[in-house]
């Protein structure tokens, strides 16, 4: 017998733009049974309540528990425990949902996700290779902007928040529309956002803006994610790059939808007239017994003049099964999803070539293309382990220095490139470029710590990382910095890393 997980809708007041109601009732009440709709709640007990089983990599035990009407996840090691109760799901449940524990005002991931297809719990997608998973990656606002509806993130932290730190849930209209104010004091279609009457790129960067992640998001000078508005070019905030590659490309990222898509024949055929909102009713989704015919209709109203019934006699009906079919992600865990390279039979056995180049999504201004292009590469270096990238940003690292580009993203990013050349008093004259001009970034200060140890002012360096707790209580490498420049202290500083994270698992 196969049991399926229960649909459970949020009430309509759970997110914003309930306003709405009063003029678009059909559409508020059918948007919130999407997966938009759905993007972040509350937990709740899913159809497998229970669970644990040992991770091969760690050794860890990990497991799951519903009691009281919380869920608990917790990790064991030697006689250690680390149990938290769940404080957000994240993810509609279409595929699986992963989960946050606040612990003080920081939000953490839980090495623990819920896998809708399989009906099961396992790792969370990273944590499968980790040797010591914990409740320690930090949850950051870039990451929550595009899951939550509204949320509240203290400006220089990675991952600390104001109470309550998720202040909607799920996304709302204004995701796609702008800000409702002026069209809820009179509504009037010339003052809302309709992506469909825009110009390509700037209908398109409303989708972008989180269904495309490309190897890199370089926020522009001054910029953060969230600075993105409806109406905007993607470009105007932030930049968005790719390996400079071909549609012979099979790889699968769970947010490269757009770049799948712009891979496709029916893309590049349309001349710019296929967007999301060509197949997908961003306000309704098709239940599981009405999808094959509601996207096949999609496909007919583009190719009706072939030969339709003899292509259902022979392969069936079911245009995206075959054309765009499930594939399991390299970056997603354990789900499948659907592959937006619409492809052919004669397609389907081309090589796999990423490429080591990257380029840009589309060129942000002029003055930042360099300056954007080299933080890509050296960024995405480290995670993609790529020798080749991480030479070519260094490259152009020098070109921009050469350009005068000394904004605080910037500095921070050239700092650390001296720190890891072992030219500490160098790292620290640009660090100390970010700090002044982002008094309040924790990151900055804790750069800045580790630079000044490095050429000997202890002194100034234990203020600096300091400042940096005092900014972000739970920054654990402050506390590591710090016991290295304190070494008879290191168990002094320890404790008081433990008693603000006392479930963690520390070595």
């Amino acid at each position: 017998m196969r049991f399926t997980s229960l649909l459970i809708v949020a009430p309509l007041a759970a997110w914003a733009d309930a306003r709405c109601i009063a003029c678009h009732a059909g559409i508020v009440e059918s948007y919130a049974k999407t997966g938009m709709g759905r993007s972040m709640s509350r937990p709740r007990a899913e159809s497998q309540v229970q669970r644990s089983w040992w991770h091969d990599v760690s050794g860890r035990r990990m497991g799951i528990d519903w009691r009281d009407g919380k869920m608990l996840h917790f990790v064991e090691d030697r006689g250690n425990r680390a149990a938290h109760e769940i404080a957000w799901a994240v993810g509609s449940g279409n595929e699986g949902k992963s989960y946050l524990v606040q612990i003080g005002h920081s939000l953490f991931q839980s090495p623990i996700s819920w896998y809708s297809a399989r009906l099961f719990w396992d790792m969370s997608p990273g944590y499968h290779i980790d040797a010591r998973p914990d409740f320690n990656r930090p949850v950051t606002a870039e990451c929550l902007t595009c899951h939550a509806g509204q949320i509240s993130p203290i400006a220089g932290t990675q991952n600390r928040y104001g109470n309550p730190a998720i202040v909607e849930e799920a996304i709302g209209c204004g995701r796609c529309h702008g800000d409702v104010a002026a069209h809820l004091a009179k509504a009037e279609r010339g003052n809302i956002v309709n992506p469909a009457k825009l110009s390509r790129e700037r209908r398109d960067s409303v989708c972008e803006s989180c269904h495309l992640s490309g190897e890199a998001r370089i926020p522009n000078p001054g910029r953060v994610f969230s600075d993105f508005r409806p109406g905007m070019q993607l470009e105007e905030v932030f930049s968005v790059y790719v390996p400079l590659k071909k549609s012979s490309d099979t790889v699968l990222k769970v947010i490269s939808h757009s770049e799948q898509m712009a891979s496709s024949k029916c893309a590049e055929m349309s001349a710019g007239k296929l967007w999301c909102a060509s197949c997908h009713d961003p306000h309704k989704q098709p239940n599981e017994r009405e999808k094959a015919a509601y996207y096949r209709d999609r496909c007919v109203s583009c190719h009706a003049k072939e030969s339709i019934g003899a292509h259902v006699a022979k392969v069936g009906d079911d245009c995206v099964k075959c054309h765009m079919p499930r594939t399991r992600s390299y970056d997603g865990g354990h789900a499948a999803f659907t592959d937006h390279w619409i492809r052919t039979k004669k397609s389907e056995n081309r090589f796999l070539d990423r490429g080591e180049l990257l380029r840009a999504w589309r060129e942000p201004a002029a003055a930042v293309q360099k300056r954007n292009l080299a933080l890509a590469y050296v960024g995405n270096a480290a995670k993609s382990r790529s020798l080749a990238r991480y030479r070519e940003g260094v490259r152009l690292l020098n070109e921009s220095m050469q350009e005068g580009h000394r904004d605080a993203a910037f500095a921070g990013v050239v700092g650390l490139q001296y720190l890891r050349d072992k030219q500490p008093a160098r790292a620290a004259a640009w660090f100390q470029v970010a700090v002044q001009q982002e008094t309040a970034s924790s990151l900055a200060r804790l750069n800045f710590a580790a630079a000044l140890a490095g050429i000997g002012k202890t002194d100034d360096a234990k203020r600096e990382a300091e400042e940096a707790i005092r900014l972000e209580p739970l920054l654990e490498e402050a506390y590591a910095l710090l016991a290295e420049i304190e070494p008879k202290r290191a168990g002094f500083w320890k404790d008081q890393y433990r008693k603000l994270a006392p479930k963690r698992i520390l070595p």
